[in-house]
C-alpha cells in the first residue's frame, strides 16, 4: 500500500483558504484604577450608527507579537503610560463597521496619566464610575464593558 502525502500550501493563490476574507484578531483593553473604568471619546471619525461613540484603547496584534507585547505597546502608543499589570478576561467577536475582529478583552494597570497621543482618533480619556458608565459605547468596547461588570467571559460570537 503506498501513502500519498500532500502538502499543505498556504500562500498560493489556488488555496482557497487564502482568497477568502478572514478575521484579525486584536486586543481590546480596559484600564481601571481605583473601581473606575478609563474610556476615550473617539473622534467622529469612528462615529457608529451616526453617533459619535467612547472606546478603549487596542489595536490588531502583530506578528509572532506576545499578548502581552501588544498590551504595552497599545498603552503607550495610545496615551503614554506603562501597563503594571494586565489579565485576559474575555473573548468576543465584533463586526462593527463592515469588519471581523476577534477582540481578546484585558483588563489593566497602568502608572501615569493618560494622555491624547492620536488626536486623529481620541478627543479625551476620560475614567468612570461602573454606575456612571455611557450608553453611546463602540460594540467591541460594549462587549468588554459588559464582561467585566457581568463576569463574563463571552457576549458576542
Amino acid at each position: 500500500m503506498k501513502i500519498g502525502i500532500q502538502v499543505y500550501k498556504p500562500f498560493l493563490a489556488e488555496n482557497t483558504a487564502m482568497t477568502e476574507q478572514t478575521p484579525m484578531v486584536n486586543v481590546d483593553i480596559l484600564v481601571i484604577k481605583d473601581n473606575k473604568i478609563l474610556l476615550g471619546l473617539l473622534t467622529k471619525k469612528w462615529s457608529y450608527e451616526g453617533k459619535q461613540v467612547y472606546g478603549v484603547p487596542g489595536r490588531d496584534i502583530r506578528f509572532k507579537e506576545r499578548i502581552s507585547e501588544t498590551v504595552e505597546r497599545n498603552i503607550r502608543e495610545e496615551f503614554g503610560c506603562n501597563v503594571t499589570k494586565y489579565k485576559i478576561i474575555c473573548v468576543n467577536s465584533n463586526y462593527a463597521l463592515d469588519n471581523h475582529y476577534i477582540g481578546i478583552g484585558i483588563i489593566a494597570e497602568i502608572d501615569g496619566n493618560p494622555k491624547v497621543l492620536i488626536p486623529e482618533d481620541w478627543e479625551k480619556w476620560e475614567w468612570f464610575t461602573k454606575e456612571e458608565v455611557p450608553s453611546n459605547l463602540f460594540p467591541a468596547t460594549k462587549n468588554l464593558v459588559e464582561c467585566y461588570l457581568n463576569n463574563k467571559f463571552i457576549v458576542s460570537e
